[in-house]
């Protein structure tokens, strides 16, 4: 048979996972995104057929974090002899080579990126048409960065190309990096899905990419500095030059029809991870975290106890109120009744005294006193102007009360009893909230507060100081964990609502409550009678 019948035969070869064009599209650099079983590896291989059986100049190079991986059953060289069998010859050293009859060939090593300069010494010299990293969440951000610069080559018609397969990781830098393809809840836009969009890397991390839906778009936010580019190179390259393409790819256990004919129970086994793990590996949702999930101080099953549990009424009545300072999130107050949260506010875009009024009418609507409003006073002291008797929580205040020493600042302490209180089932939501919608500020689009909550507590972190106390991670780092511009809207008003507990043991905040609900009511009623000529027990 000639190259290109061969060549034909092969792509048309029916195979799991991703589209035939996964790696053979001109984009520059494109991910292919999936749990496992979904034949990630078997596509990225079969992606590169066309350069490999036809150009003599294509050089490639697939790898992994460990050569063993390489050579492993079912590792890439078993897959390269599977797919083009007879008409490939390998070179099993310590760096395999898959050479082809056209003259080209493919080199399958590892990248270790514990030691980065290491890693870089090593890679120097390495010059490829098309570079592929299999498992991409296994390599931190400096290694894919690096890698694009050995990525340059001799072919004429397929150079300059990147390529990676990874499964879903909540806490990897590749979910920010693909934030603009994936839903609030997770799943990739299937408009989004395969679409082409342009980047520049503007600085050292994740966080510093400007994207764009063309390049234009691109150079028109970062001009400055890629013009100071071209001048470094005296002219002799464009703006387009340094805008690279990308797109990413799903694909689905199910897909792989060989695997489902001859081992459907295979994702039985993988659903015997757990319920989150199984979210990423056979769903492709990317909020998962397959490798975090039972280190997280609030489990994915006590968040959703929150809406399920009965409710944790006590009388005691009380708001909580996250200020949206200047306008640029939103203000979220939560009306309870001892730690059940029965109503909701939100405002966009209010001023100061807007913020105040509509929660003093909030409050009154709910019969709560003004003494029992909490709101975040950290860069919100104008609220007390409106409310003086409302209860200011400062988040960076030293901690107080039975539990100080255990955290950090007055956040720290009041989160990790949050953290507590949700695993125990002692916090809950009205039903009513649970399905209720509202249109986030940098989402434009409504989501519900069940989904909002539990996506914020799968992103709450503590670091162990060396003092034995926790501390929260810091509230840029969480949110660029939920993403698209995010914040923390909902746990934050939750852990104000642990303020005044921190002179009550772990265990007994809703019997405490009760108590205190019946005093203030028993003061109350003492203070409008008192003296009163009103009062008919004092009549004769």
């Amino acid at each position: 048979m000639k190259e290109q019948e061969v060549h034909n035969a092969i792509v048309k070869k029916p195979f799991p996972g991703f589209q035939t064009y996964f790696a053979s599209t001109n984009v520059d650099i494109s991910f292919g995104a999936g749990g496992v079983g979904n034949g990630k590896s078997y596509s990225l291989v079969l992606g590169f057929a066309e350069p490999l059986m036809l150009d003599p100049d294509f050089r490639c190079l697939i790898s992994r974090r460990s050569l063993g991986n390489q050579k492993a059953g079912g590792g890439f060289v078993d897959t390269f002899k599977d797919i083009f069998g007879e008409y490939v010859k390998v070179k099993e050293a310590d760096t395999p080579r898959i050479s082809f009859q056209s003259g080209a060939y493919c080199d399958l090593t590892y990248i270790d990126p514990t030691n980065i300069d290491r890693m870089r010494e090593r890679a120097k010299g390495w010059q490829y048409d098309a570079i592929a990293i299999d498992e991409l969440t296994e390599m931190p951000w400096e290694v894919f960065t690096y890698i694009q610069s050995r990525n340059r080559g001799k072919s004429k018609t397929f150079t300059g190309k990147f390529r990676a397969t990874f499964n879903p990781k909540r806490t990897h830098w590749t979910r920010r990096f693909i934030d603009w393809y994936v839903g609030v809840d997770g799943k990739g836009i299937p408009d989004r899905i395969g679409k082409v969009r342009f980047f520049f890397v503007a600085g050292s991390t994740v966080d510093d990419v400007i994207w764009g839906d063309s390049k234009e778009e691109v150079y028109a936010k970062c001009k400055i500095q890629i013009d100071s580019l071209i001048k470094d190179l005296k002219g002799k390259a464009k703006y387009q030059d340094f805008i690279k393409s990308f797109t990413l790819y799903e694909g689905t256990v199910d897909e792989n029809e060989a695997l489902m004919e001859g081992n459907a129970g295979y994702v039985g086994s993988v659903a015997a991870s757990g319920t989150r793990s199984a979210a990423g590996l056979i769903g492709v949702n990317y909020n998962a975290d397959p490798d975090s999930d039972e280190k997280i101080p609030i489990p994915s099953t006590s968040a959703q106890g929150v809406f399920n549990n009965n409710p944790a009424v006590n009388g005691d009545k009380w708001i909580t109120v996250d200020l949206a300072d200047y306008g640029t999130d939103n203000l979220v107050a939560l009306a309870w009744d001892g730690f059940h949260a029965y109503d909701i506010l939100i405002l966009s875009k209010s001023t100061p005294r807007e913020n105040a009024m509509a929660v003093k009418t909030f409050a009154f609507e709910h019969g709560t006193a003004e003494s029992h409003i909490i709101f975040d006073a950290t860069a919100g002291r104008y609220f007390n102007d409106y409310i003086p008797d409302a209860v200011p929580y400062i988040s960076l205040n030293k901690p107080f009360g039975l539990y100080q020493l255990t955290a950090m600042t007055v956040k720290d302490m009041c989160y990790i009893r949050l953290c507590k209180m949700i695993e125990e089932g002692n916090l809950t939501f009205d039903d009513k909230l649970a399905v209720q919608t509202y249109t986030h500020q940098n989402l434009k689009y409504k989501v519900t507060i069940e989904n909002e909550f539990m996506e914020e507590c799968s992103v709450v972190r503590f670091d162990d100081m060396q003092s034995g106390k926790k501390r929260l991670w810091n509230k840029k780092k969480m949110n660029q964990m939920l993403g698209k511009g995010r914040s923390m809207d909902l746990l934050d008003p939750c852990a104000m609502r642990m303020l005044p507990c921190a002179n009550i043991e772990y265990g007994n905040e809703i019997q405490a409550g009760y108590y205190n609900h019946e005093e203030e009511t028993k003061q109350a009623s003492h203070t409008q009678t008192e003296g009163s000529i009103y009062d008919e027990h004092l009549w004769y």
